[in-house]
């Protein structure tokens, strides 16, 4: 009587054990799914935040592309910024509000990263050719510098030439030969160009 009862208890011991792990057993594969599916939630929402920021970047891209004077012609591509919208008369260091005109550009340059980049300055014929010359020179350069040091754009591929006032693209004097200042504002002016690589010709090794 005494074996059969230690042999039962034995038994009944066994079942409890056996019971306790697979509920042991259960609960470790619930929380490993919970885990998984946290994991799977987490990459989830990482998925739709790069995908916003990609969004937000090409509209950026094209909301620049939109408020830049800008022109295409096969692999060149070329943005006008107003003189007085980043520099103050007779001045060569740029404004405060000029960052948000170059934010733009940098925006545009980002999307042609192995490109080389001119960028020209030009003034009106008001002063000389002695004055406005290294005036330009200057311009261009710290146009040159911003976008290098803010713009993510590599020194190297900037090249900053100055023209002062040769090529105008609107008359610096009306026909009656009095002053106009809507045609030295537009002479005011700093041209970024954008040269793009050209494309390797068909069948050559990349």
């Amino acid at each position: 009587m005494k074996t059969l009862t230690a042999k039962t208890f034995v038994l009944s011991a066994l079942l409890l054990f056996s019971a306790i792990g697979a509920g042991f057993a259960q609960d470790t594969t619930a929380k490993e799914i919970a885990k998984q599916e946290a994991a799977l939630e987490k990459k989830r929402l990482e998925l739709e935040k790069k995908s916003l920021e990609l969004q937000e970047k090409e509209l950026a891209l094209e909301k620049a592309k939109m408020e830049l004077q800008q022109q295409q012609s096969g692999r060149s591509l070329s943005m006008n910024l107003s003189g007085d919208v980043l520099f103050d008369y007779d001045k060569a260091i740029l404004k405060p509000a000029a960052e948000e005109a170059l934010k733009k550009v940098a925006v545009v340059l980002s999307q042609f990263p192995e490109s080389s980049v001119t960028v020209e300055g030009y003034t009106d014929a008001k002063g000389g050719k002695t004055v406005n010359l290294p005036l330009s020179r200057e311009r261009a350069t710290s146009v040159k510098d911003w976008l290098a040091k803010n713009g993510n754009v590599p020194a190297a591929r900037i090249t900053a030439k100055g023209f002062g006032e040769d090529n105008p693209v609107a008359p610096n004097t009306n026909a009656d030969g009095t002053d106009n200042p809507a045609g030295r504002a537009l002479n005011r002016r700093v041209t970024i160009i954008v040269e793009k690589p050209a494309a390797p010709p068909p069948g050559a090794t990349p």
